[in-house]
């Protein structure tokens, strides 16, 4: 992309945060008692092992330890070549957008646990700025702590937030602590009974650029805010003399918990859809003692919708996403087992594709039908 070009792009961008580009609809959110994706359920969920998943195999399964070479490389010849859509402008901007992420956020890696960075088990604050351990709030009514829960996470950053009961089937078995190179177990003591789940939305206009380098920039930014918003509101929390634990990725599955907390539902790109930004999000959460009352769940339809679509699966560059039924076999290793019926990502092939492209990829979320301008 020409300097002409990204100017534009970016002036699109910009013109259309300032006006607050939305699409005003009647919400066609219905309120349930237990989340769609219950009827799914055909036998017993096993916890997830986080040593599986994409980002801990890149640090050690050898297959990913080359398409990270693949990736390094294929970027680095696209911003000598000046690649049309992934040159050095388009790659630095990407690059910044990660940077409170990658600083910050977890000196770890994401998806290590047990308090680093932002992501911290431990309290941050300083005085006078921290209240933690000078008193404890006496909460008589959660209805009226949970709406100044929600009020302080738009104000940190989220775009919607949403609180429900931890399913502990939902936290991970294991994690791999990338700086120690080593699984280790996930214990969250039982104290911890609520979680506040925050919804990022990331720009339009960029991910409309997928896959080129620019939409990659929405990602990283979506990424730095859920550094920023979990570790806000976790602050906040313990200022008020509860305990509190912040998380990115780690830790615990975002989207059950968000789909729990009555944000979206999970579409067939593995997915959360919600009302407002269709997937086009990025979720963080707090795990917390301090009493608060849940969301029901929502139905929005998408059940019904993504069986019948599959335009993810069809658009997707690395065939990754599956274009067939339900199923409880997973696509590979970094799928959970059985209990379920959903659709399976398979990892490599997605990966494959980031390597291809010497970018992270979100042409999924681009594509989907449900992607759209914020409804206000």
């Amino acid at each position: 992309m020409d300097r002409r070009s990204f100017m534009k792009t970016m002036g699109f961008i910009g013109a259309m945060t300032a006006s607050g580009v939305s699409i005003s609809t009647k919400s066609s959110a219905k309120a349930i008692d237990e989340p769609t994706y219950k009827k799914f359920i055909v036998g017993e969920i096993p916890k997830y092992d986080a040593t599986n998943n994409v980002f801990s195999r890149m640090m050690y399964d050898p297959d990913f330890l080359q398409l990270r070479t693949v990736q390094g490389k294929n970027m680095k010849e696209n911003i000598e070549t000046n690649k049309p859509g992934y040159g050095l402008m388009e790659m630095g901007f990407r690059g910044a957008t990660w940077a409170i992420q990658y600083s910050l956020g977890s000196s770890s890696g994401t998806y290590a646990w047990g308090g680093e960075g932002l992501y911290s088990w431990a309290p941050l604050g300083r005085p006078p700025f921290s209240t933690a351990g000078i008193g404890k709030l006496d909460v008589r009514d959660p209805e009226w702590i949970t709406k100044w829960v929600k009020v302080a996470g738009k104000h940190f950053g989220a775009s919607l937030v949403g609180i429900c009961e931890i399913n502990r089937n939902w936290i991970y078995s294991h994690v791999y602590n990338i700086m120690a190179k080593k699984t280790t177990p996930v214990e969250i003591p039982p104290e911890y009974k609520y979680a506040v789940v925050m919804v990022m939305e990331m720009d339009y206009g960029l991910m409309k650029e997928s896959p080129e380098a620019l939409s990659a920039a929405a990602t990283g930014l979506g990424y730095s805010k859920m550094a920023i918003t979990s570790v806000s509101m976790a602050e906040f929390i313990r200022n008020l003399g509860y305990k509190a634990i912040p998380m990115g990725n780690d830790t615990a599955l975002s989207i059950p918990l968000a789909i729990d907390a009555g944000l979206g539902e999970l579409g067939r790109h593995g997915l959360l859809i919600t009302e407002q930004f269709g997937p086009r999000v990025r979720l963080s959460k707090v795990f917390t003692d301090l009493p608060l009352k849940p969301d029901k769940p929502v139905d929005l339809g998408v059940q019904d919708f993504c069986e019948s679509c599959g335009v993810c699966a069809q658009e997707c560059p690395g065939k990754a996403i599956s274009p067939g039924k339900r199923s409880t076999e997973p696509a590979s290793v970094s799928n959970n087992k059985g209990g379920l019926l959903k659709w399976s990502m398979n990892a490599y092939n997605c990966f494959k594709t980031w390597a291809a492209l010497g970018v992270d990829c979100t042409h999924c979320i681009a594509a989907c039908v449900k992607n759209r301008p914020s409804v206000a």
